[in-house]
């Protein structure tokens, strides 16, 4: 009867480790699954060609660490189960919130000196008008001094 109450004991912890091994991977999938959609929809919409989540590891206090490449570059954020909610942080977007501002710096540079050009083409046309009118006056004044010699 005592080994017959160790085995159930035995057989009802295995049992229950493998339970909670399996919620356990559950939910590194569910971490894994928030942290894709995270990147491919909310932090880099339209932008990340290549999301590829490597690992989920469990972090202390609920929290799940996801690692993952975006578009070849290393990305962190932690997961909780409780909420559902996957976060990277503020330093995670802040490099990306730093390329767009550079992205925007460049784009600056390209209007400034675009508008600049088309100054200059416009300068240049107003003095080919005026060229072109005066050359037109000396031509009517030279026409009307040669009849009027006649």
């Amino acid at each position: 009867m005592k080994v017959l109450n160790g085995l159930l004991v035995i057989v009802s912890l295995v049992g229950l480790l493998g339970a909670v091994g399996c919620s356990t991977d559950k939910v590194k999938n569910q971490a894994k699954q928030k942290a894709s959609e995270y990147w491919l929809d909310k932090a880099y919409p339209g932008k990340a060609y290549d999301v590829q989540v490597v690992e989920a590891e469990e972090a202390g206090d609920g929290l799940y660490r996801v690692k993952g490449l975006v578009d070849g570059e290393e990305r962190v954020g932690t997961y909780s189960p409780e909420t559902g909610m996957f976060n990277e942080g503020y330093y995670g977007l802040s490099k990306e919130r730093n390329k767009r501002i550079a992205e925007l710096e460049q784009e600056v540079k390209y209007w400034k000196e675009k508008s600049e050009s088309l100054e200059k083409e416009i300068y240049k046309y107003k003095v080919q008008m005026k060229m072109g009118k005066t050359a037109k006056k000396k031509v009517v004044e030279t026409t009307e001094d040669e009849s009027e010699t006649e």
